[in-house]
């Protein structure tokens, strides 16, 4: 038995429909799969799917289409005809989508690559004058002592005058 289905609405396209259809035609059994997203003419989403089997997967899966949807869809109507060509055998539909997603995936990954080549370049930066900073640091650490190391000597040696003054008038012992 072959059937093709017409699933129409607002959001039928890239919320995953053809994967929720191909993993229920997958688990009933059905021989021949294939499902196509289409604009109508009215500029509509349409999933257009194509599945042969025995009479009983066949009714099982249509019910399956006309009951469920996955999250994200929004669909308007679902219409069930019979169908009389040919229809491409599920493992052939799985293999095809498969490449399908692949294709999808491989823009993003190198989006994803763009990306993180200019995070890294940004890393360098910020390493850069991270390494700055540390050098300055470094520097005002240095004057910083040596002013300090001025200072108290200054200190010690006023001290110094302070008590050989005391001691000479006789105040200190």
């Amino acid at each position: 038995m072959k059937i093709r289905a017409v699933i129409s609405g607002r959001s039928v396209h890239d919320v995953g429909y053809r994967i929720f259809l191909l993993n229920k035609a997958l688990s009933e059994g059905i021989e021949g799969f294939s499902a196509s997203n289409v604009t109508s003419p009215d500029g509509s989403g349409q999933v257009i799917v194509l599945a042969e089997g025995d009479e009983e997967a066949i009714s099982e899966f249509s019910a399956y289409i006309n009951d469920q949807i996955p999250p994200h869809a929004e669909v308007a109507s679902v219409v069930i005809e019979p169908y009389e060509r040919k229809i491409m055998r599920t493992i052939d539909y799985m293999h095809l989508i498969q490449v399908e997603q692949l294709d999808k995936g491989i823009p993003a990954i190198l989006s994803i690559k763009n990306s993180q080549d200019q995070m890294l370049s940004k890393q360098d930066q910020m390493l850069t004058k991270q390494d700055s900073t540390i050098s300055e640091i470094h520097g005002l650490r240095t004057d910083l002592k040596t002013d300090m190391n001025e200072r108290f000597n200054k200190i010690e040696t006023e001290l110094q005058t302070i008590k050989d003054a005391l001691h000479r008038s006789g105040i200190m012992a």
